[in-house]
């Protein structure tokens, strides 16, 4: 497993476990998701900022760029034969 996907999914299960900890704490008013669907209610454009990073995070790439150690020909007959 590479770096990069240790810590994605590191701060995934910390976000979460917070996120959980501060329901039990404090009630879901006070969850992540709350406060996120408040701002976005007072400020539109961080759900617009959202949407260019998802958009950002998930545009399509390069074979080469997603997988290096594999030949770009192979993976797209591969696809293709599917």
């Amino acid at each position: 497993m590479n770096i990069t996907l240790i810590f994605i999914i590191s701060t995934i299960v910390i976000i979460a476990i917070f996120d959980v900890w501060v329901i039990w704490k404090k009630g879901k008013s006070e969850s992540i998701s709350a406060h996120l669907i408040r701002m976005t209610k007072k400020m539109p454009l961080i759900a617009f900022l959202f949407g260019i990073l998802t958009g950002h995070l998930l545009w399509s790439m390069k074979t080469d760029d997603i997988y290096p150690d594999v030949e770009c020909k192979k993976i797209e007959e591969s696809v293709i034969r599917k």
